[in-house]
């Protein structure tokens, strides 16, 4: 019976987790973008990036300790160490850094702003391969779990 249960806390907390990135890089974000301007939709979804990385460490310690209580990992661990590490650097690297880029390209002179977007761009860039790399490693681990591969 606790088996029983550590195994569906892992597997909700694994599928909450993708299916989090999904949601929001497949759906959320592009009809954002196509609804509202520019400057409106990266207000909207600046308040949504709090809650939807909340949501990668959350999920994050739920597969770790699932994984703990069930001993050897072996490769789950790689692929749970990837994930972790992406959504941390994206969440508390990158996007605080690209949040102060935005907030500086508001109030920098017309001369400073060329160099301010193309410092958002280079973060925006690396945001969005952390991501994938974190939606890769999620499936990867998804396909470890379903092949039934002890965590």
């Amino acid at each position: 019976m606790l088996s029983t249960l550590i195994n569906f806390i892992y597997l909700l907390s694994l599928v909450c987790w993708i299916g989090s990135i999904i949601f929001f890089s497949f759906f959320v974000a592009p009809v954002v973008f196509k609804t509202l301007e520019r400057e409106k939709a990266g207000e909207v979804v600046g308040i949504i990036f709090p809650r939807y990385y909340m949501i990668g460490y959350v999920c994050g310690i739920l597969v770790l300790i699932a994984l703990l209580l069930n001993g050897p990992a072996g490769l789950k661990w790689c692929a749970w160490g990837i994930m972790m590490l992406g959504t941390a650097c994206a969440g508390l690297v990158v996007n605080p850094k690209a949040k102060i880029r935005k907030e500086q390209l508001k109030d920098s002179p017309e001369a400073e702003k060329p160099a301010l977007e193309a410092s958002f761009k280079t973060l925006h860039s690396l945001s969005v391969k952390l991501n994938a790399a974190v939606l890769f490693a999620g499936l990867w681990l998804l396909w470890l779990s379903a092949a039934k591969i002890p965590i």
